[in-house]
């Protein structure tokens, strides 16, 4: 190969430096990506939300409030057309009449056990049924759709077996003596609300909105009403409680505390209602155990009742016994675990104390302390309804159960039904 001269040599270097593929660039940096929450965002939202809840603790602290005068009765069910001759005769008007003089005060709080509508369908006690309000007599208002395989075979008819099982639907035109009376707040949460479905429910609800009734109980479905008196005010919380999983479940304790920890930073006084236990005579002493109806766990009461207050709660009452339990101050706090039946025109045994009720009535000062707490003697007459009790058998029995139930924690229960500290 021929030698070349220095100067080809620089000149072939140069053409082969510009004919070379130009080196690729150095890749751009990666942007920075930002935090999810800039640094103590979280802790700014959270002390946030805590300054929010201190303002409105203050806030109310500031506000003058009002006494408060409060009024409950146990289970309620006006009729039923479900049992032949289970709607009462001039559409219930009777019903509730003498007790009506006491069913006073800011808030009037029942328990309505059953479905308000006028037709519906059921699938409760082993059996699919079609039931509608015809508009007769008691005794024909109620058509039963047998169910589609009906035994046959036997020649001679047995003497029917009593019945242990109920799916209660009243006409809704008994509805309007529960404002006649004098309610105004009704729990939908108890064994009896969903006897015909969702459409029962939702029947119930809208026939009860449309007198003007508030209700509470389903899931998500609270109370916070406001109570005034000229300048002051106090608003009030209602949670109901019991065994279902369309209502807020007292079978799950944890669960419980937290919804009632939830509601107490918003409320001047919280009142938990709950419908829970066995049933029956022989359920009247609340036991330290779970309770249960059958096979059905029914919830360890004593222990949720304990907890609740401990959350928060200002006052515990309870149904769902069908008689009498008795009352405790826990922390202070009344516990009244049952009131029994108060008017439950039929399908519910009436025998012995479990025609025993009343109404309680408790009564908070602007503190919030309760100011005065009185169960009024009431006895349950089969086909009549609630009536004043002079010889006042319910403050005797109820005396009786708590001094039996409670010992040291049991509230003192006078003979006119006054309830104090022991």
């Amino acid at each position: 190969m021929r030698h070349l001269p220095r100067s080809a040599q620089l000149a072939l270097l140069l053409i082969a430096a510009a004919c070379a593929p130009p080196k690729p660039p150095a890749p751009a940096p990666a942007p920075a990506v930002p935090p999810a929450f800039p640094p103590g965002a979280l802790a700014d939202t959270t002390r946030a939300r805590e300054d929010s809840a201190a303002r409105a603790a203050a806030a109310r602290a500031r506000r003058v409030r009002a006494p408060v005068r409060l009024a409950f009765v146990g289970d309620i069910n006006l009729g039923t057309m479900t049992i032949p001759g289970g709607v009462p005769p001039d559409s219930g008007r009777g019903l509730l009449r003498a007790a009506k003089p006491f069913l006073v005060g800011d808030l009037v709080i029942g328990n309505f056990e059953g479905v308000l509508a006028d037709s519906g369908e059921t699938e409760k006690c082993g059996k699919r049924r079609s039931v509608a309000w015809t508009g007769g007599a008691p005794a024909e208002t109620v058509r039963v759709a047998p169910p589609p395989h009906r035994e046959r075979r036997r020649r001679h008819r047995a003497k029917p077996a009593p019945v242990q099982c109920y799916a209660f639907l009243t006409p809704t035109l008994l509805a309007p003596r529960l404002a006649e009376a004098g309610f105004t707040h009704l729990n939908l949460a108890n064994n009896h609300a969903n006897d015909f479905g969702i459409d029962g429910r939702r029947s119930t609800e809208a026939t009860l909105a449309g007198l003007g009734l508030r209700t509470y109980g389903p899931l998500g479905d609270v109370v916070i009403d406001t109570v005034r008196r000229g300048d002051a005010s106090t608003t009030i919380g209602l949670i109901g409680f019991t065994t279902y999983p369309f209502s807020y479940d007292l079978l799950d304790i944890p669960r419980s505390v937290a919804v009632v920890d939830s509601m107490r930073p918003l409320v001047d006084l919280l009142v938990v209602t709950f419908h829970a236990g066995a049933e029956g005579s022989g359920a009247l002493h609340l036991p330290f155990a779970a309770e249960s109806l059958g096979h059905e766990p029914r919830g360890e009461l004593r222990a949720w009742a304990h907890a609740v207050v401990e959350a928060g709660a200002d006052l515990v009452v309870g149904h769902g016994p069908h008689v009498l339990r008795g009352v405790e101050l826990w922390q202070g706090r009344l516990i009244a675990y049952s009131l029994g039946n108060f008017a439950t025109y039929r399908g519910f045994n009436l025998a012995g104390p479990q025609a025993l009720t009343g109404v309680l009535q408790v009564e908070f000062a602007p503190d919030g302390t309760r100011a005065r707490a009185q169960l009024l003697p009431m006895r349950q007459i089969p086909l009549q309804g609630p009536t004043p009790d002079p010889e006042r058998a319910s403050a005797r029995l109820l005396r009786a159960l708590s001094d039996d139930d409670f010992g040291a924690s049991a509230a003192h229960v006078a003979e006119n039904g006054a309830i104090g500290s022991p």
